[in-house]
């Protein structure tokens, strides 16, 4: 039995549809490409981290540039702030404080693992607290400045010694599973 067709739409609208179950399952995949693209280009996973780190201080000095007339611009870039420390700590908290303990530098990974949990805090108060009261900006300020120590650390004191101190085939082997993190959350 022959179905009728109209002009070949039920056709058309097979393929249209088989497109678009290709591109729904391609589209997320770029996005995420797309997000990882930076830290892939980076290099190594200091120098992931590092740019990871510059993204964030830009957003962070436009967030801070705002007025209290501004409420929306704050929270479109306060959502871009938690968006970009939330991949960045899945990276670091997966992958290298791990990786710190697993070589002897337990104190390091604890501490920076607190400073994380205080990054998640100062998110929390800030959406909690509305973006026009003199506080939020305070906040922000404070949140950016303990930001700027915690980075500061990492860059300077810790991630360096700890990159020089391994191998480097371990060295790219954390590279690979850091931006494997950041791909699945992206």
């Amino acid at each position: 039995m022959r179905y009728p067709t109209t002009n070949g739409n039920l056709g058309r609208m097979a393929t249209g549809a088989a497109l678009g179950f290709v591109a729904g399952l391609a589209i997320p995949h770029a996005r995420k490409a797309v997000m990882q693209g930076p830290s892939l280009m980076a290099g190594d996973w200091v120098d992931a981290l590092k740019a990871e780190h510059r993204l964030v201080e830009k957003t962070f000095q436009m967030l801070l540039a705002t007025s209290k007339d501004e409420p929306m611009k704050r929270q479109m870039l306060l959502t871009k702030i938690a968006y970009a420390l939330t991949k960045h700590a899945i990276e670091e908290e997966n992958v290298i404080y791990p990786a710190l303990m697993e070589n002897g530098r337990e104190d390091q990974a604890r501490h920076l693992v607190e400073d994380h949990g205080d990054v998640k805090t100062f998110i929390y108060e800030l959406r909690r607290m509305p973006t026009e009261d003199p506080r939020w900006i305070d906040t922000a300020r404070e949140f950016f400045t303990d930001l700027q120590e915690h980075v500061r650390e990492e860059e300077e004191d810790i991630f360096p010694t700890f990159r020089e101190a391994l191998p480097e085939d371990e060295n790219a082997r954390l590279t690979r599973m850091m931006n494997w993190e950041g791909f699945k959350v992206a």
